[in-house]
């Protein structure tokens, strides 16, 4: 039920109808990556999950041998902080993403410092084209120019360049409100594959995602 009202999220947030398809999928962020195991019309894919069990045994084995040299399962290391870089889950998920050619991808995190987290834990991922980059950074000057020029040396405005260039997005409530604006357009032009937002991205905004990742199901209030 829980899978199903996060399926349902985008309709209960806009007035445009929506076709809502919900299945069950187990996610591995390997080689094999997705599994479905519940298809649309409620069928039980006994060889997927098979399938899946076996590449989740795999991986807790692996994990198991990490934790003996002073890394921990789950994707965190020895003092529990969440893995970054090539060996995280985040990194292999964006991967098979563009692998299976099904961004744009929107990560949505209930949490600003997240965002920024996991977006810089990408930093070794170009996703982006020659010619992308450079329409990239044309937007973004153009975008920039309305600012004072004390406003353009800001630590944000000199950090988000290098990262949308590569194709990566962030998108909160602590981004300057011109910065946000180019984001979303962006977005909407193809030029971000992948954007880490909050929840607050989704209000009255309709933007081209293939697939959507939450980092966790449930949000403190």
């Amino acid at each position: 039920m829980q899978a199903l009202n996060l399926a349902s999220w985008p309709s209960v947030r806009s007035v445009s109808p929506h076709s809502l398809c919900h299945a069950r999928l187990a996610v591995h962020p390997g080689a094999d990556g997705l599994f479905m195991v519940v298809d649309e019309q409620g069928v039980f894919r006994d060889d997927n999950f098979q399938a899946a069990v076996a590449a989740l045994q795999e991986a807790g084995a692996a994990a198991a041998t990490k934790a003996s040299g002073g890394r921990g399962a789950g994707g965190k290391d020895g003092k529990g902080r969440a893995k970054s870089g090539p060996g995280s889950d985040i990194f292999k998920l964006v991967l098979m993403v563009m692998k299976r050619g099904y961004d744009p991808f929107i990560v949505f995190s209930f949490s600003k410092k997240e965002c920024e987290t996991l977006a810089l834990s990408l930093s070794g991922l170009d996703l982006n084209n020659q010619d992308e980059k450079q329409l990239v950074e044309g937007v973004f000057k153009n975008a920039i120019d309305v600012l004072s020029e004390e406003d353009q040396r800001l630590p944000q405005i000199g950090a988000l360049l290098p990262m949308l260039k590569r194709g990566i997005g962030v998108h909160h409530s602590g981004l300057l409100p011109i910065l946000k604006e180019l984001v979303e357009l962006l977005f909407q032009e193809g030029l971000l594959k992948v954007l880490f937002a909050t929840e607050t991205f989704s209000t009255g905004l309709n933007m081209p995602a293939k697939t959507v990742a939450f980092t966790r199901a449930r949000k403190w209030d």
